[in-house]
């Protein structure tokens, strides 16, 4: 088993099809099929079943793609760090859309002021998508606000993030009411982040059914749509402080439930813990046990 074997092994259960993973590597098709039949016959196993057209991955290749997920990972950090060995680590860090607006940037300003390393490489995106690019070791570390499933990431709490229920100042569906009980939110239209966002995994927990008139992956136009009255929303309370603060927007309370979340810090299992990733991890949790103080 090579390293190459390795990497076209991961690509085909990536892509799910030989032909993807072929345009992927740059390498003309029979060599990826031959480099599966090769593993395949030197252990005696079967990584896919060939069903039509697709390819299913089985449980012995599923466990062989954890394995050349860590194993290719370290060599990268191994390659990566010979290569650097007289320069800073550079992280690669992740975050959803609220801790990315309103958390991240100065967390990232303490790091770097208390470590003299170098500003990571940062990506933004929803929960789902920051899981699954800290499964493939694309990132080393992620703040998240919705939940992880996966079994292979490690979470630590930073800080809490409370949500509010706003709405414009002179489109109140309820008048001059401050507090709704959830029943009476069924059938108003709303603005809701999108499928896999920690924000509208909380508020459907609470409100499995709801109509969401708007769905948005951008903050600045879900508070906007809400501002000019096109529907509710449900948003974490730090990005509304500003236009609830000078009245734009109003919040209703939600009598029987409570909307709140967590950020929290998430690496895979078997990352390896450099100095700069620990010092970042360590620096978060205190920048959020410093915010909620």
């Amino acid at each position: 088993m090579t390293l190459r074997n390795l990497r076209i092994f991961l690509a085909v259960a990536d892509c799910g099809s030989m032909s993807e993973a072929a345009k992927k590597m740059h390498i003309a098709q029979p060599s990826v099929s031959g480099t599966i039949g090769e593993i395949e016959d030197q252990y005696g196993v079967r990584l896919f079943e060939r069903l039509g057209r697709r390819l299913y991955i089985t449980p012995t290749g599923t466990q062989l793609r954890e394995y050349a997920r860590h194993i290719l990972s370290m060599y990268d950090a191994m390659e990566q760090r010979l290569k650097n060995a007289d320069e800073t680590d550079l992280l690669r860090v992740g975050a959803t859309v609220t801790v990315g607006t309103c958390v991240l940037g100065g967390a990232l300003q303490r790091y770097m002021r208390e470590t003299g390393n170098q500003s990571p490489q940062v990506v933004v995106d929803n929960t789902h998508v920051m899981e699954q690019m800290l499964l493939k070791s694309e990132l080393d570390v992620a703040i998240v606000e919705g939940k992880i499933t996966s079994p292979d990431l490690v979470t630590q709490f930073m800080m809490n993030d409370p949500l509010a229920l706003v709405c414009a100042r002179d489109k109140n569906p309820f008048g001059n009411k401050k507090t709704v009980r959830l029943a009476e939110l069924q059938d108003i239209p709303f603005i809701l982040r999108e499928k896999g966002s920690g924000t509208r995994e909380v508020f459907e927990t609470v409100m499995p059914r709801v109509n969401a008139q708007w769905v948005c992956n951008n903050s600045e136009a879900i508070l906007r749509g809400t501002e000019m009255g096109f529907g509710m929303t449900v948003i974490s309370r730090r990005l509304a402080s500003e236009r609830l603060r000078s009245g734009r927007l109003v919040e209703i309370h939600v009598a029987d439930a409570s909307l709140e979340r967590q950020f929290t810090i998430v690496w895979h299992k078997n990352k390896y813990f450099g100095t700069s990733l620990q010092q970042f991890i360590d620096i978060c949790a205190q920048y959020g046990r410093n915010i909620t103080d």
